[in-house]
């Protein structure tokens, strides 16, 4: 999204408003934050939504509830969830979004195996698609599956939430991890077998692995809409949407994740700052009425609809995407990421652990490492 035109046309509906931004790398975000806020300027603050129990415990966010509550129907499901603790809002959730399925129509037609079912309620299965993405590979595909990354929370444990594994933590505060848990060691004993075959390619922690479904290497790839801009590129590229696979044995889950505005419990301009929140997520179609190009849908369901009007999502192969999107978000499929104050340290353990099970290290030995660590890192919050 273009920030200064947003703030620019904001300025001019809100006159008496000055909008001041302070854009920090997403990577020295957490590092620089105590010191902006300390510095009495700062109203308004973005939010990872996983991050959300962290910002409250640091006493950074207001519960916003009681302003908002009787605009809450103009959200998504998901998207709330994402940013309440315990029934009260602590951020407004400006964008929220949700991965599903890609797949190369050239490649599986050349394997002799159907398409997979773009009706948002029909997922697939991760079998059936480990099972094309081989015959795939036979045909002359050089991946079979890739994912958008390899080692990562948001990608990698839908899979034990699909059977049964929750969160990852539970008890008090989300707290308690449960890392190595039977459907955790089964779900990603599944996906270790991806690299065992060489089905999907290893990599590292940080890598995107975009590139190789867009370039017309990989026969099926796990990405989202914000990847539809780059696949479209490939003119050659015949490529279709599905939604998330299941398990056959599990239940459909797929990812949530987006960010908020949080009203800063020091903001010394409270009024002003609400009618921007306001101005930006509940009034009307939210941010997308400033500018509808952003990189992830509104969670304002009238700002959605501005969303998917954007020239990418016109081409026909990204014909599917919005009822997938739509329907992940709305009908308790995309699953938010346990809310934690140790969110940094249970995440940063469960990425080591798939990265060693990528590389061939044995899956429960190494959940039941990240459950070791994790557990001794979440201690001081007890």
């Amino acid at each position: 999204m273009n920030v200064g035109s947003v703030i620019k046309k904001f300025e001019a509906e809100y006159p008496n408003i000055e909008i001041k931004y302070e854009p920090v790398p997403y990577a020295d975000f957490e590092t620089v934050l105590p010191s902006r806020l300390k510095s009495g300027k700062i109203d308004v603050i973005t939010v990872d939504q996983q991050l959300t129990a962290r910002y409250v415990a640091a006493d950074y966010l207001s519960d916003i509830t009681s302003v908002f509550k009787s605009e809450f129907d103009a959200l998504d499901d998901a998207s709330l969830a994402g940013s309440t603790i315990k029934g009260k809002l602590y951020n407004a959730p400006e964008q929220s979004d949700t991965s599903f399925l890609f797949y190369n129509k050239e490649l599986l037609k050349r394997a002799g195996v159907s398409l997979p079912s773009s009706a948002p309620s029909k997922p697939t299965t991760w079998e059936r698609i480990t099972s094309d993405a081989k015959k795939a590979q036979k045909a002359g595909a050089e991946h079979g599956i890739t994912w958008e990354r390899i080692a990562n929370w948001y990608y990698q444990w839908i899979l034990p939430q699909g059977l049964g594994g929750g969160y990852g933590a539970d008890g008090s505060g989300n707290l308690t991890p449960r890392l190595d848990s039977a459907a955790a060691v089964k779900a990603l004993s599944w996906y270790a077998g991806l690299y065992k075959d060489k089905v999907s390619p290893q990599g590292d922690a940080n890598s995107v692995y975009t590139s190789l479904f867009a370039s017309g290497k990989s026969a099926f790839h796990i990405g989202g809409d914000w990847d539809i801009a780059e696949l479209n590129k490939n003119k050659d590229l015949d490529y279709g949407i599905a939604p998330m696979p299941r398990f056959t044995d599990g239940e459909p889950v797929s990812n949530a994740g987006g960010v908020g505005l949080g009203l800063y419990t020091g903001s010394k301009n409270k009024n002003a700052a609400l009618t921007f929140i306001n101005a930006m997520v509940f009034k009307g179609s939210g941010a997308a009425a400033y500018n509808p190009e952003t990189s992830s849908p509104p969670a304002n369901d009238e700002g959605k609809k501005l969303y998917w009007e954007q020239k990418a999502f016109q081409d026909p192969r990204a014909a599917d995407a919005r009822r997938i999107v739509n329907h992940q978000l709305s009908h308790g499929i995309a699953k938010e990421r346990v809310s934690t104050v140790g969110w940094n340290e249970l995440s940063a353990a469960l990425s080591s652990a798939l990265l060693s099970i990528t590389n061939g290290e044995d899956v429960e030995k190494s959940l039941k490492s990240a459950q070791s660590t994790a557990d001794a890192a979440l201690e001081k919050y007890r």
